[in-house]
């Protein structure tokens, strides 16, 4: 047989990425073997193993080959509240219209025990997570300075909260497979918490100019 050229190779190894993508989403990590890809993308299960040591290093080539949705848009955002929230609602839209997507975080965050071989890639998920904190947390002593939220927040505290707001939201999206609640009110959700985190600013900003100065 042949060898196969650089570009043959590389067309095999993403079509491999895209169906382990499809078996994962569809009967879960755990249940899912390197035979079962084979099968799926018509090659043979050695070809999968000449790209990919175990099933972990395929997962993260699923995952690298999706990109993140954690991570903040639109730089030139001037507002930091409207950038983290442009931020949000594009992730969102990339999971309604991005199938591959879609079916990534289905498996990240509902088909996959993040155990035995799996848990580096537990742990670079939550190195990611923690990127994102980082970045938000930023945004947020940026609003803080511009007098969009309260002085007295601590912002990483608060950047772990949007964090845990997020992930959630987009975990309970995926699982409204009806879509008869999250799904039709996730956009308005994420305007509604910002909205109230800059209402809540001002309020203590109003609070904090009433109160009487003490002599001295």
């Amino acid at each position: 047989m042949a060898r196969k050229t650089k570009a043959e190779a590389a067309l095999t190894r993403q079509k491999i990425v895209q169906c382990a993508r499809q078996v994962f989403s569809q009967a879960g990590v755990s249940n899912t073997s390197m035979e079962d890809i084979a099968r799926k993308a018509k090659v043979t299960r050695g070809a999968v193993y000449w790209h990919f040591r175990n099933k972990s290093d395929l997962f993260m080539a699923v995952r690298a080959d999706t990109g993140s949705l954690l991570q903040l848009s639109h730089p030139t955002e001037k507002s930091p509240l409207r950038r983290l929230e442009l931020s949000l609602q594009n992730a969102l839209q990339r999971l309604t219209g991005e199938s591959g997507t879609q079916e990534t975080y289905q498996v990240i965050l509902w088909k996959c025990e993040f155990v035995g071989e799996f848990s580096p890639v537990r742990d670079d998920l939550m190195l990611g997570g923690e990127n994102f904190v980082q970045e938000v947390a930023k945004l947020y002593r940026t609003a803080q300075q511009e007098g969009q939220i309260d002085p007295a927040v601590d912002t990483l505290l608060l950047a772990r909260e949007t964090f845990c707001f997020f992930v959630g939201l987009l975990k309970l999206w995926l699982a409204d497979t009806a879509a008869q609640s999250f799904r039709p009110q996730a956009s308005p959700l994420i305007t509604q918490y910002l909205q109230q985190k800059q209402a809540w600013g001002k309020h203590a900003l109003t609070v904090s100019r009433q109160k009487p100065k003490s002599n001295s």
